[in-house]
């Protein structure tokens, strides 16, 4: 048995809030209804559903209407609006948009009426000759079908019957079906010319509240945009500016996404006034399930750590890039060298991965996990290291630093010989290599004092023809503190 939706809603704005165009809101719970059914349809006043082929997908008619009405909610409650739905079933879809017209004009009404005792004014095709079938004691669908059907075609015409038909059930539901293209683009007109680039944020929430319904009628979250800004042509200036947004993660709700244009528009400067916007999707990943397409930001397994991605690609965009940065791992053995400073917003991928190692622990074996603790190397790692290694005083061939030193542990060999370059030659001496070599033996001392200490001696000696090689002597350096 087939089974329809119709769907109106009403929305109640905050005080400046202009974005909701009745047209706007039929187009955006018509974005949204499809993903839960590929026939969606406008009609009049309505949007209709077939979930016909959908129920046995969602479980039944009720889970799937609590699924859809809480999508819509969340929808425009993440835009800053509150919406009233009002939705009715029927067998056929000009059943259940007449029931929704029944509900709208009064609370008397009720879900199950009977099609037979429908109004005739809630079917459209009755409504241009309302006045002569009450004339004529015509008040329901019944009293219609009652009547002969060739006087009903001579005096109404055939659309008449032809609706009475679908709404029978006799004729099939056909309509221009609603569709979404692969990829988002539209454009606006603003209201007036914009001088200010901040003051474009009004058309861009307009485009990305748009942007929003269609990733949830596609089921995807979104990974990059370009937002274009046309300007005045009237200055002798290129037609067109623009602006590049990618996150980390995939979004629906776009409240960070709007942030993060603002932070780039409060920096940026029109080259003339701008008299239209374009908004185009650039990168879009599907969401694996459905119950994954939530209104949040983040994936429900990646919502723990959204709040970190955000906070780096707001302040990414607010101070510039080479402002906020992440240290990486680096493939040296040299303790100095086994980090480098990168911009965040490149190692923003590795943050969210190791944030998502880090909430699989807490659900799994650390034994199947590619970073277990079960690999640690067995060395102690001093908790502050020199910007660069200090030389240290030497009686005996022993150091001394701040008094004499006794030795606890030791020795951790470190050997990083690195390659030649082509000019170098394998006898140099260290001083002039160009990629120098590391060979130290790294030992822990405790100062009169009690402060733990980080030596490392140089292992490479340099071969000095004035001295015996008994009497040459190691280079003693100080390079870490422990806590």
């Amino acid at each position: 048995m087939r089974c329809w939706i119709a769907l109106h809603i009403s929305i109640t704005i905050e005080a400046g809030q202009d974005l909701w165009e009745p047209a706007a809101v039929q187009q955006a719970v018509a974005s949204v209804a499809l993903g839960f059914s590929p026939r969606v349809t406008l009609l009049d006043e309505a949007v209709l559903v077939d979930v016909t082929g959908s129920l046995r997908l969602f479980g039944d008619l009720t889970r799937l209407t609590q699924l859809l009405q809480a999508r819509l909610l969340d929808f425009f409650e993440s835009n800053q609006a509150i919406a009233h739905i009002n939705q009715r079933y029927g067998a056929t879809s000009l059943i259940a948009i007449a029931r929704l017209r029944q509900q709208l004009d009064g609370p008397g009404a009720t879900a199950k009426t009977r099609v037979a005792n429908l109004p005739m004014h809630t079917l459209s095709a009755a409504r241009p000759h309302l006045g002569v079938l009450e004339r004529i004691g015509c008040r329901t669908w019944d009293d219609l079908l009652r009547l002969p059907r060739d006087g009903v075609a001579r005096r109404f015409g055939a659309e008449l019957l032809e609706a009475l038909d679908r709404a029978r059930g006799a004729v099939a539901d056909d309509y221009p079906w609603q569709t979404l293209p692969d990829q988002f683009e539209e454009k606006i007109e603003l209201e007036a010319l914009v001088v200010h680039a901040p003051a474009l944020m009004a058309g861009v929430q307009r485009l990305l509240t748009r942007l929003q319904a269609w990733l949830l009628g596609r089921q995807s979250g979104l990974s990059a945009l370009r937002l274009i800004w046309h300007l005045d042509k009237r200055k002798d200036v290129p037609p067109t500016g623009e602006l590049e947004i990618r996150t980390a993660q995939p979004a629906q709700a776009l409240q960070h996404v709007a942030r993060l244009v603002a932070e780039h528009l409060a920096r940026h400067q029109l080259a003339a006034p701008v008299h239209s916007l374009s908004l185009l999707s650039l990168v879009t990943e599907p969401l694996g399930d459905a119950a994954d397409a939530t209104a949040s930001l983040l994936m429900k397994e990646g919502k723990q750590g959204g709040s970190l991605v955000e906070l780096i690609e707001r302040l990414s965009a607010r101070l510039g890039e080479a402002q906020v940065q992440a240290w990486q791992p680096a493939a040296d053995h040299r303790p100095e060298r086994m980090q480098r400073w990168v911009p965040a917003q490149n190692a923003i991928k590795s943050i969210a991965i190791s944030t998502d190692i880090k909430r699989a622990r807490g659900k799994k074996d650390l034994k199947t996990l590619p970073f277990s603790d079960n690999n640690r190397v067995e060395a102690l790692y001093p908790s502050w290291l020199l910007p660069e290694p200090l030389r240290l005083a030497v009686t005996g061939n022993n150091p001394l630093y701040q008094g004499r030193l006794l030795r606890l542990a030791g020795p951790q060999r470190l050997e990083a010989t690195g390659w030649l370059a082509l000019t170098e030659d394998a006898h140099q001496a260290h001083a002039r290599r160009q990629t120098p070599p590391a060979m130290r033996d790294y030992y822990i001392y405790r100062n009169e004092r009690g402060s733990l200490l980080w030596i490392y001696s140089v292992r490479l000696v340099l071969p000095d023809t004035q001295a015996p090689l008994q009497a040459q002597r190691h280079d003693w350096y100080l390079h870490g503190f422990f806590a």
